[in-house]
């Protein structure tokens, strides 16, 4: 029988999690449906026998891709040759399926025709607890056009962990994940929404992510720490969008766009904040916004997620690019917020 779902698992390093990962997407009719391809990114822990473990007990739903360390985007490349499913998603070592409603949706992706098709997820904390639910109730049971839902607020800002493209879709635009980077997922749900046309919603919770892990690339400080990968991964959507903006649809536009105001937003804030980026890396990454996408370079400065408090800090520092500095006042209460939500975060996940 043909797989409906290929999963990808990049691994590094993830023996502690590994094992309860893999073990969440194990039943009767996974084994049929389903195909997971642990790529294990030059682990040197346990992470490989494990994998090789499961696929020794189940061959018919394990692949084992042994590599050199390349990092996650690389893990993803080596991963999508090897799918055969006909959807592929991708689950981080650390988090896990949800295995009650894994058997329905397999049936609702044997079924489905979309482009995408979106399932809730679940956060849970470092010991596996559900912190909390995340998904679009609304939307459950329906399949939109692009230019219906694209310019959905609600849509607008969906996690990788709600999506499973069609693997021949990423196939024809011949998708690429950026390599030796962080913060990757980004581009999995920009790049292919240029050719994603049909967007169906099941109304079944698949992925647990997990919050609160130390050294996660979501961790305030690792983030602030390598603003680099953002501004890396901010330059790689333009040279995306300007191959493809006039190509695109009304509602796959809008989307992209959308997802261009944060990557920058986001890049600018560290940089500009933490003093992680140089200011001529900042302004030639600003001023190649404002030549491909000046809509955007507008709402960047004035967009509440970039004000800090009452201060407009981007819009000041574009007033003298090269020769900015953060006022010290600011810097000091941005400090102490970050050290305030770091301890609240790390404790609430801890404790739940």
């Amino acid at each position: 029988m043909d797989k409906v779902l290929s999963v990808i698992v990049p691994t590094f390093n993830m023996e502690q999690y590994l094992g309860e990962c893999l073990t969440s997407m194990v039943t009767q009719k996974s084994q049929e449906l389903l195909e997971i391809i642990v790529v294990n990114d030059g682990s040197t822990d346990a992470s490989s026998a494990i994998a090789h473990g499961f696929a020794e007990q189940y061959p018919t739903l394990f692949k084992v891709i042994d590599k050199e360390n390349g990092h996650y985007g690389s893990c993803v490349n080596h991963g999508l040759k090897a799918a055969t499913g006909k959807y592929v998603k991708i689950l981080d070592a650390d988090d896990f399926f949800h295995t009650p409603d894994l058997d329905t949706v397999l049936t609702c992706l044997g079924e489905s025709t979309a482009d995408l098709v979106v399932t809730d997820i679940m956060r849970v904390t470092i010991k596996g607890k559900i912190y909390k639910r995340g998904g679009y109730l609304s939307f459950h049971g329906k399949t939109f056009d692009i230019d219906e839902i694209g310019r959905m607020s609600q849509f607008k800002g969906i996690m990788m962990h709600y999506m499973a493209y069609r693997t021949q879709l990423l196939k024809d635009i011949h998708y690429i994940q950026p390599e030796g980077i962080l913060y990757t997922d980004d581009v999995w749900r920009f790049t292919p929404m240029q050719a994603v046309r049909t967007i169906s919603f099941v109304d079944k919770t698949l992925y647990c992510y997990r919050l609160g892990r130390e050294g996660q690339s979501m961790d305030r400080y690792v983030m602030r720490k390598n603003a680099d990968h953002y501004l890396k991964i901010a330059n790689h959507k333009l040279d995306i969008w300007e191959q493809v903006k006039d190509k695109l649809s009304p509602g796959a536009y809008a989307f992209m766009e959308n997802q261009l105001l944060y990557n920058e937003g986001n890049t600018l804030k560290f940089g500009i904040m933490y003093t992680s980026l140089t200011n001529q890396e900042m302004k030639a990454l600003d001023d190649r916004m404002k030549c491909l996408c000046p809509e955007i370079y507008d709402k960047v400065a004035t967009c509440k997620k970039f004000v800090f408090s009452s201060y407009r800090y981007i819009e000041h520092w574009r007033q003298n690019p090269l020769h900015y500095q953060f006022p010290l006042r600011w810097k000091m209460l941005v400090y102490a917020n970050d050290v305030i939500l770091h301890l609240t975060q790390k404790y609430k996940f801890l404790f739940h």
